[in-house]
């Protein structure tokens, strides 16, 4: 309804509409002629037998290092008497039944963690601060208590709750994404081949193009 008004209204003879319209219509055109250019539907066999072989080249790719999960409570280094505070901490938390979450909650000076009862999720080595990643990865069962640890944040507790071994993914893991990966990259290729036979013979007018992106029309010379 709101075109055929704009019709009625004389609109398709305003020059910035008309080269919109045309613009548009030759966008769809070159999008269907790109669309031709992919030529016939991909041969699935043949895209999984290369992403196999990607896979099998570069198995290290697929690696998933140790990680650990870790609650902590976290006394600030500004706080009267931190290491004290840290070490009260670390008696309650390793009294028979302690809810090392509940006094994560009430006591770390942490923000980010605080508030999930100290929970700092699966973490590999080398993303967190040495003496922290050293007594993390240290412990060695679900519940294991550190020491009390020192770092430029603070006196830290830390409790172990899951560890994760390094393991390598199988080709079945990411066998989907490397088959998508590889076939919208054939895609991009037999369309590439397409722009480069016709581009030496396409003059560009880049006025109008930067105009039409902006939204206005070209300025006359």
């Amino acid at each position: 309804e709101l075109s055929r008004r704009a019709e009625a209204e004389g609109l398709l003879d305003d020059p910035t509409v008309a080269a919109a319209l045309r613009s548009a219509r030759e966008r769809v055109l070159s999008e269907a002629a790109l669309d031709r250019a992919a030529g016939e539907p991909p041969d699935w066999a043949a895209i999984e037998r290369l992403a196999r072989n990607q896979y099998e080249a570069d198995q290290k790719k697929f690696d998933t290092p140790e990680q650990v999960r870790v609650r902590h409570v976290l006394i600030s280094a500004k706080a009267c008497e931190a290491e004290a505070k840290a070490r009260e901490i670390l008696a309650k938390a390793s009294q028979p039944g302690a809810d090392f979450a509940a006094l994560a909650q009430a006591s770390s000076d942490d923000p980010g963690s605080a508030s999930r009862g100290g929970d700092l999720g699966f973490v590999a080595r080398g993303r967190m601060v040495p003496a922290f990643e050293a007594a993390a990865f240290a412990l060695k069962q679900p519940g294991d208590l550190s020491d009390v640890v020192k770092t430029d944040f603070g006196y830290h507790v830390i409790r172990l709750e899951e560890r994760k071994p390094a393991e390598r993914k199988p080709f079945e893991a990411v066998r989907d994404d490397l088959v998508k990966s590889i076939a919208q990259s054939e895609e991009r290729s037999r369309r590439q081949v397409l722009l480069d036979q016709i581009g030496g013979s396409i003059q560009f007018n880049r006025e109008a193009i930067d105009a039409m992106v902006a939204g206005g029309a070209p300025k006359p010379n």
